[in-house]
């Protein structure tokens, strides 16, 4: 992870105020200075190298120096997640974020044993992804959507039937997979994934939750650099 990086919701250019959280960080813990200088992101492709203007317990005033602008590395690849337990949750935002997805759709299936998600646990999914969008170098913030979407890019869902065939036969990018939560998906969840995408093995074993997505998004990443 840079360890001068921050992030900052606003356009980097002329001087940005950095506040809250990332603020803490950089006075608190890393003892930054007037005069020190730093990288910024702000999860919109662009990085920034700024110039410490001022700097206080409210706020700090930063002088953008100069700005790049850099596209993903992978095309789009998205992770629909039936909701799991929060602790399974939380490691997929992170670890999915460094895998490349660029969108999370987190819903409710029949099996899932948490329905919905409050502001407050919304709210730290969101600082997990920029925590994990800073420590993996990227520069494009992951969106985080509730529902099942309407696609129009290729499906994949986790499947234990015999006769599915391995997603690193049938996977590519832009492209989208589907992971059950803890309990699987039921047999009438399976059915309508099967009308709208391609159900594929992900492993020789039955996987958890947390190790499909993973195992998934690592093949599908994969698939880009296979010509």
């Amino acid at each position: 992870m840079p360890h001068d990086r921050f992030y900052i919701d606003a356009p980097l250019k002329d001087r940005v105020s950095l506040q809250g959280e990332e603020l803490h960080h950089l006075h608190r813990v890393m003892r930054k200075k007037a005069g020190d200088t730093l990288e910024l992101v702000n999860g919109k492709k662009e990085l920034a190298l700024g110039k410490i203007f001022s700097i206080s317990k409210w706020e700090a005033q930063i002088d953008i120096l100069q700005t790049e602008h850099k596209e993903p590395l992978l095309p789009p690849m998205i992770l629909i997640q039936a909701l799991p337990k929060l602790p399974l949750l939380d490691f997929i935002i992170q670890k999915g974020t460094e895998l490349g997805v660029s969108t999370f759709y987190l819903y409710p299936s029949a099996h899932s044993e948490k329905k919905e998600l409050s502001p407050t646990q919304m709210q730290r999914l969101n600082h997990i992804l920029i925590a994990s969008m800073k420590q993996c170098g990227r520069l494009d913030l992951p969106t985080l959507e509730m529902g099942f979407p309407s696609l129009d890019i290729p499906l994949f869902f986790g499947d234990l039937s015999e006769n599915a065939p391995p997603l690193s036969q049938k996977g590519k990018l832009p492209g989208a997979l589907a992971i059950g939560p803890e309990k699987g998906f039921t047999e009438k969840e399976i059915l309508e994934l099967r009308e709208k995408g391609t159900g594929v093995r992900l492993a020789p074993y039955t996987l958890r939750a947390e190790t499909a997505a993973l195992t998934g998004l690592s093949i599908l990443a994969d698939t880009i650099y296979q010509k």
